[in-house]
């Protein structure tokens, strides 16, 4: 288990028994998967963090929370949109915003996103406001991003200011 993960689950404890995900081998061989976010899918499974921001794996059950679909549907978004600041901000890795893949969202609509730019292991995130007007990028895992953002290292500016809240907790349906 790596520092970030090892924080994050002090920070804010996994399920005991987390939702089985399939293989991020299997079924969506186009989606690249790092191995920080696939050990974070085997402790958590896919869900959601302070009743805010959502994490997707390979595999779920719930096709909204699938890391293949949920990327191929942003792709697809991304791609019909003019996006000019956000391309422009992608030129330096050589990707553009339809490249991009999705592991994540908020109840507001923000996309948690890797850069897929060189080896997965070290690839940068990009957060892309629901309104697709603002961005910011972290060249932390995606497990280190959670992390900077529960205990409010990372601030967004197009989070609500009341995210995160003092004592986080993840859920796999926070609304059920």
């Amino acid at each position: 288990m790596n520092d970030e993960i090892r924080a994050l689950t002090a920070l804010c404890p996994p399920p005991e028994d987390p939702i089985t995900l399939g293989s991020c081998d299997a079924g969506s061989p186009e989606v690249v998967v790092p191995s920080v976010h696939r050990e974070l899918n085997r402790l958590y499974g896919v869900g959601c963090f302070d009743e805010f921001l959502w994490i997707y794996g390979c595999g779920a059950a719930n096709r909204n929370l699938d890391i293949g679909d949920r990327s191929r549907e942003m792709q697809n978004i991304l791609g019909s949109k003019e996006a000019g600041a956000l391309r422009a901000r992608l030129e330096p890795y050589g990707v553009n915003p339809e490249d991009l893949v999705q592991w994540g969202t908020t109840d507001n609509g923000d996309a948690l996103m890797w850069i897929p730019a060189g080896d997965p292991e070290q690839w940068d995130s990009i957060f892309v406001s629901a309104g697709q007007l603002f961005f910011a990028t972290s060249s932390k895992s995606s497990a280190g991003v959670l992390l900077d953002l529960l205990t409010g290292t990372l601030r967004l500016n197009f989070f609500p200011e009341d995210f995160p809240s003092d004592a986080p907790e993840f859920s796999e349906n926070p609304y059920a």
